[in-house]
């Protein structure tokens, strides 16, 4: 008996010494915190190539690469909440999957279940009606409820009823105009068009499972004003884009952005460096930046000669004077909140007077310490 006790004790201990560590990782090693990098993926298939495919060994490694560096999985209702104010781990990750194919179920679903990371996928509920019809077999009615019912952390939202297909023009469905019989839909066709297949994709995934179905992923990652109107007037409270940057509240909930992961190249490595280099800082570290130097990070150049300073960035030109209150560019001027001044031989700006000369949020990366530009979509509310 002694000797069956003591064996005992020492596996307790053995699968201490394993399980302590990453348990540490995780309330140690703080990368960010108060945001969520959302990662994308579509199909995960040993035998497809595609530039959307990666292996299931890949998917793998990834999720236990990101599990060991001390990242957190968290759900969609999670992250609803997070979005609505509430707290999330550090570390937060969102894994979604776009397109409802099968393979979800097939090789991604069995590696989430026994790692138990949650995971959401964007469905086009057309495809329900015949699942194996498609050229990449879809998800089945089956599937999901299977999904959905045996756990508590795989999500099905929308990715539109029937609009993942672009028209004769070339234009996506769900931001095109249709021509019937030579004759371009009028602005209210299209309006209904678009609730209406929002409305067909909420009514479908809800006959599937109770939870709310008021997530979008926008298909081929195009969108525009009018069709974030309609969408969300469809029912969408959050819709999901393919701009590579973290989540934060101060985004707009329907333009969500995502982090690439489902690509072949993508080595585990390389997504958690990719993560890295778009932490947003809380704030900026300073009032005032360097201003040759921050335009540096951001692409941009700024000389100084004789108290004269240009600044280049993009295809604009911007003139001013240190000890200035004011820069223009030729036909508009921007008054400054904080005049240009020296400090060790530095021309320093505001960050916010930075901002709105190059027409966009600065944000400040603590990992890499270096400013960036904020990719937001082309388009606003």
């Amino acid at each position: 008996m002694s000797k069956l006790v003591t064996k005992a004790l020492a596996l307790c201990i053995l699968g201490l010494t394993v399980i302590l560590p990453s348990l540490q990782a995780a309330k140690t090693n703080v990368l960010y915190k108060d945001q969520v990098a959302v990662i994308m993926y579509h199909h995960v298939d040993d035998d497809a190539k595609s530039g959307g495919t990666i292996t299931t060994k890949l998917f793998e490694d990834q999720l236990t690469y990101l599990k060991s560096k001390g990242y957190q999985f968290i759900t969609l209702r999670q992250f609803k909440d997070f979005m609505q104010g509430a707290s999330v781990p550090h570390n937060a990750v969102l894994v979604t999957f776009d397109d409802g194919y099968e393979s979800f179920y097939i090789n991604a679903y069995p590696i989430l279940k026994s790692m138990r990371i949650p995971a959401v996928n964007f469905v086009i509920t057309n495809d329900l009606e015949n699942p194996l019809a498609s050229y990449i077999p879809s998800l089945s009615r089956d599937e999901i409820v299977e999904m959905t019912s045996d756990t508590n952390f795989i999500d099905a939202q929308c990715h539109t009823n029937n609009f993942h297909y672009k028209l004769p023009d070339g234009s996506p469905a769900l931001i095109g105009r249709m021509v019937t019989n030579g004759k371009k839909e009028t602005d209210e066709e299209y309006k209904q068009r678009v609730i209406g297949d929002t409305q067909a994709c909420v009514a479908k995934l809800s006959e599937l499972y109770p939870e709310p179905i008021d997530s979008y992923a926008y298909p081929f990652g195009y969108f525009d004003a009018r069709a974030i109107d309609y969408v969300g007037q469809g029912g969408m409270k959050y819709a999901f884009t393919i701009v590579p940057e973290m989540a934060t509240r101060d985004i707009d909930p329907m333009q969500i952005p995502r982090i690439n992961a489902g690509n072949s190249m993508i080595t585990p490595e390389v997504l958690h460096n990719s993560i890295l280099r778009r932490i947003v800082a809380a704030s900026n570290p300073s009032a005032e930046v360097p201003l040759a130097e921050t335009l540096s990070q951001l692409g941009g150049k700024a000389t100084v000669s004789g108290g004269a300073v240009t600044i280049l960035y993009g295809s604009a030109q911007w003139q001013g004077k240190v000890n200035g209150a004011g820069l223009t560019n030729g036909t508009a001027t921007v008054t400054l909140q904080k005049p240009l001044y020296t400090k060790n031989n530095k021309v320093l700006i505001g960050i916010k007077d930075l901002e709105t000369v190059i027409g966009a949020q600065i944000v400040y990366n603590p990992t890499v310490q270096s400013y960036a530009v904020r990719q937001s979509p082309a388009v606003k509310k």
